[in-house]
């Protein structure tokens, strides 16, 4: 199964079991109690983010993991050598001393990261996927990176509020924000980045944001309805709304920051909607970037082709793209992740591709656009 599609399964999923909560014990509108963010030791912390390095076999790697809600864990690694990120997520056990991680593959065999996390970050355990398994023992490392502060909240409404039965819209956010004693000039530039046309300077109000727009949202979408018809349907997915936001690093080393927003919401119907989103922040030139400031000349037309090279090997296959896909090209957008090794095309689900294949990320290396590279951000 895509696992990016599973992804979007395990959201819904866990949705519906918090709104299940949500409804007999949360009457109210008030989530300030669940609005956190380290003042610690990170790993210490309820929510939050930390950089890992070390070796998983005989390979160095590059964790960016985050702890982004309770016992949900997101994020993403590379191979040093080859700079393409790979997601992953997770969660703990019931004694919360090991977490296991599972791997974004295409793999039918489901690719983990089993091992202990420790209150002081260290990462270590067995990876298993492909038929074989290695150690793997990451430590922190922040060495020419950025550290970042995770917040989190949640709420919900019930769309019916006088009502004896009413279905209930819940909505989680979680976002990054600059640590104390970043760069103040750097520290501004990702602050107006994440905050977006809206400035904003308290991460707390930023993160409930998008909550009090979706329950906003939610309360007004009775209007005109016959409430006995609603009511009548409260317990049926059409009117329990979810919505889930968080962020994540996706790749941090000076000068580069390639964060990622991620979003899915249920309406109602057959299945909710998501996707990625991506920004990638050159700090040292104190902008974000576009693909003009990456690429020169007719580059276009070579991120096509090799776009399409790229597909073939994500997806091993070689039937023709429109047979695969809901396009007859894969042409170059503007959600993209830059590593130190190339770059990342993300396309969400319908935007190329059926739903069912979910996200889908292309990475083509920088040693195969050298003809058409502006900057290189190789070093």
């Amino acid at each position: 199964m895509n696992k990016c599609y599973l992804l979007l399964l395990l959201a819904a999923a866990g949705f519906m079991a918090c709104g299940q909560h949500g409804k007999k014990g949360n009457t109210t509108a008030n989530s300030a109690d669940s609005t956190q963010a380290f003042t610690t030791t990170p790993v210490a912390a309820p929510y939050f983010y930390i950089q890992l390095k070390g070796a998983l076999g005989d390979q160095m790697v590059t964790m960016q993991l985050l702890k982004t809600g309770p016992d949900i864990y997101r994020g993403s690694y590379v191979y040093d050598r080859v700079g393409e990120p790979i997601n992953i997520w997770g969660s703990s056990d019931s004694s919360k001393q090991q977490l296991t991680l599972y791997e974004d593959s295409r793999s039918d065999e489901e690719t983990t990261f089993h091992g202990r996390l420790d209150s002081t970050g260290n990462f270590a355990g067995t990876w298993r996927g492909n038929g074989t398994s290695y150690q793997f023992i990451l430590h922190p490392d922040f060495s020419n990176a950025i550290h970042f502060q995770v917040y989190y909240a949640k709420d919900s409404a019930a769309l019916l509020p006088n009502a004896p039965q009413s279905p209930w819209g819940e909505a989680t956010n979680s976002i990054i924000w600059p640590a104390p004693g970043t760069n103040a000039g750097t520290a501004a530039l990702i602050k107006n980045a994440i905050s977006g046309k809206v400035p904003a300077t308290d991460p707390q109000q930023l993160v409930k944001r998008s909550i009090d727009s979706f329950l906003a949202g939610y309360k007004g979408s009775i209007t005109g309805m016959d409430s006995a018809t609603v009511q009548h349907q409260a317990g049926s997915p059409t009117w329990n709304w979810t919505s889930e936001g968080d962020m994540k690093v996706v790749w941090n080393q000076y000068p580069l920051l390639s964060l990622e927003y991620f979003g899915y919401d249920f309406t109602g119907g057959a299945h909710g909607n998501g996707g990625a989103t991506h920004q990638v922040l050159d700090l040292d030139k104190e902008k974000v970037l576009m693909l003009d400031d990456i690429f020169k000349g007719d580059y276009k037309e070579v991120l096509t082709h090799e776009l399409e090279l790229a597909f073939h090997r994500t997806y091993r296959t070689d039937q023709p793209i429109r047979e695969m896909l809901l396009v007859d090209r894969i042409e170059p957008n503007n959600n993209f992740i830059l590593t130190n090794k190339g770059i990342v095309f993300s396309y969400t689900p319908y935007e190329i591709g059926p739903y069912a294949m979910g996200q889908v990320n292309l990475f083509v290396p920088f040693a195969r656009l050298q003809e058409v590279l502006k900057t290189d951000y190789s070093k």
